[in-house]
């Protein structure tokens, strides 16, 4: 099967998502007021905001993370008061994530930064990005499968 899009098309496409990430990204001074996470607590505050109740195995495995690493992590967003662990009302064997209001005003904050810097760049001319998501949420999904 013949591709219309080269390898270096494709490479390119990669660096100016890794170049526009940067550029979103929160720990360049921008906003204060949001609560600064490493690169693996973001990754597992990701998650459990978007999965709210979710168990640290199913988080584990969602994220990719060793055991070790994602108890480091949820120890460190538990103290931050990003997280919160409650028992399964059904099963108190069984422990499951929450975002804590914390969370969930610093990643409205995060949200409207990343906004605020996309509709800058943008100039006002927003044509595409419903079409551009949808590629890029297509993108994500196959790396997550593989």
């Amino acid at each position: 099967m013949h591709s219309e899009v080269s390898d270096a098309q494709l490479a390119e496409f990669a660096d100016v998502l890794l170049r526009i990430a940067r550029e979103v990204d929160p720990h360049g001074g921008e906003p204060r007021d949001i609560v600064p996470l490493t690169g693996t607590e973001a990754l597992v505050m990701r998650w459990v905001s978007r999965n709210p109740g979710t168990s640290p195995s199913a988080t584990a495995e969602a994220t990719a993370l060793q055991r070790s690493n994602l108890s480091a992590a949820l120890r460190s967003l538990v103290s931050k008061g990003m997280v919160e662990r409650r028992q399964h009302p059904t099963d108190a064997r069984t422990v499951q994530l929450h975002p804590t209001p914390v969370a969930d005003a610093s990643v409205a904050r995060l949200h409207r930064h990343w906004a605020t810097r996309l509709r800058a760049a943008l100039d006002g001319d927003e044509g595409g990005t419903v079409e551009a998501l949808a590629l890029l949420e297509r993108v994500d999904e196959g790396l997550r499968r593989r």
